[in-house]
């Protein structure tokens, strides 16, 4: 919206969106006040808010580890806490970076995309059940120019692709069935279902991974999978009854378990 609006505009705007329960109702007005090219997209935008669509789908765009990517509805918007699994793999991996990188459940592509950036030898292949989930993808990793060392392919957990890769990430859904209501708006009406919710106790997703990953690692790679905050100790048991040896659990910055680190059992066939 151009600078010149009278500020009335704003105030009304973030009116409105204090009447539905925004937070934080002017910063967001001016938000998409500055994305909107005139009065009649700026009240378009408001319109959208209002019921309660996350301001990254009305823009089309998130930003992720200082990278903006494309988002559109048939993708979870990137988290800060899924910077934790990039800040683990930077971690683990400085003195031995990866060549082969496979994202289970790729979504927009915001890991695989940011860990080709930060290792520029590596190529990588992304995954995810959802065809309009790889559309978006595909768009970002021309966007970050990783495209002739990125690979997608339409596929569920349990049949991921032939070969052996250095590394493996995941942000699986990881969110109970049963809790699923209890989700803020945004959230439960406007991202998809399919990569927030995974059975009863919110672990199938995990299972059918610990699962996977003895066909798709290679006997020294390491695995890093995204949690949820409570998930710590029973994600744990879950990869362990699968033969899986957990390194260790990382912490988001607000203290709570976000990552699993995983290897192959000691000896694992190549």
């Amino acid at each position: 919206m151009n600078p010149s609006e009278p500020a009335e505009a704003l105030r009304n705007a973030a009116a409105r969106l204090a009447a539905v329960g925004i937070e934080e109702p002017m910063r967001e007005a001016r938000l998409l006040a500055r994305e909107a090219p005139d009065g009649a997209v700026f009240d378009a935008f408001i319109a959208r808010r209002e019921k309660r669509e996350p301001v990254a789908y009305i823009l089309g765009r998130k930003e992720f580890w200082s990278l903006e990517f494309e988002v559109t509805p048939a993708v979870l918007i990137p988290r800060p806490d899924s910077e934790t699994l990039i800040e683990t793999a930077l971690k683990e991996l400085k003195d031995t970076p990866p060549n082969r990188i496979l994202d289970l459940g790729t979504g927009s592509g915001c890991l695989l995309i940011t860990l080709l950036t930060e290792f520029p030898n590596a190529a990588g292949t992304g995954l995810d059940i959802s065809r309009e989930a790889l559309a978006v993808a595909r768009r970002n990793a021309r966007r970050h120019s990783v495209d002739t060392r990125a690979a997608f392919v339409e596929a569920d957990f349990a049949n991921a692709p032939h070969g052996r890769f250095d590394l493996v990430v995941a942000n699986p859904p990881y969110i109970a069935d049963s809790a699923f209501e209890t989700l803020d708006t945004d959230v439960r009406d406007h991202e998809p279902r399919l990569a927030l919710t995974a059975g009863r106790d919110g672990l199938d997703a995990i299972q059918t991974i610990a699962r996977t990953l003895h066909d798709v690692m290679k006997p020294d790679a390491l695995a890093l999978i995204e949690i949820g905050h409570d998930q710590g100790e029973s994600a744990v048991k879950v990869l362990e009854n699968e033969g899986l040896n957990v390194r260790r659990v990382v912490k988001d910055l607000a203290g709570h378990d976000r990552v699993i680190v995983a290897t192959l059992p000691q000896g694992a066939s190549p």
